[in-house]
C-alpha cells in the first residue's frame, strides 16, 4: 500500500498529521536560532553562503553520526540540540579573511 493510502486511511486526523509536521519543521530550525540571535546581538563575524552551509552540513552529519554509534541516546535529546545551537551562535562570531577565500577573484 502506497505511503499516500496509507495516511488517508490510517486514524490519525489531517489536523494531527499537519501539527506534527509544523512541530517537526519548527524543532528542524531551533539550531538556526542561535546564528540568527548572535546576529541580533551584533556579531561581526562575516562568513560566505559556502562555509555557512558546509557547516551546516558538517554539524548535522556529526550529529547523526553520534545517535549512529551509539555516543548519544536520544534521551539527551535536549541537551543536543542547545549544544547545536551554541556552535551556530559561535559560527557567527568567526570572521575569515575574504581575500583568501574569494575563488572569483583572479590573480
Amino acid at each position: 500500500m502506497p505511503l499516500i493510502e496509507r495516511l488517508f486511511f490510517s486514524n490519525i486526523s489531517i489536523l494531527a498529521m499537519f501539527f506534527s509536521v509544523v512541530v517537526f519543521l519548527l524543532w528542524s530550525f531551533v539550531p538556526v536560532l542561535g546564528y540568527l540571535l548572535a546576529k541580533l546581538l551584533k556579531a561581526n563575524g562575516t562568513l560566505n553562503k559556502y562555509f555557512l552551509f558546509a557547516f551546516g552540513a558538517g554539524a548535522g552529519l556529526i550529529e547523526n553520526g553520534l545517535y549512529y554509534f551509539d555516543i548519544l541516546t536520544y534521551d539527551e535529546n535536549f541537551l543536543v540540540t542547545f549544544s547545536m545551537c551554541m556552535l551556530f551562535f559561535i559560527c557567527a562570531y568567526i570572521s575569515i579573511d575574504k581575500t583568501k577565500t574569494c575563488f572569483a577573484k583572479a590573480s
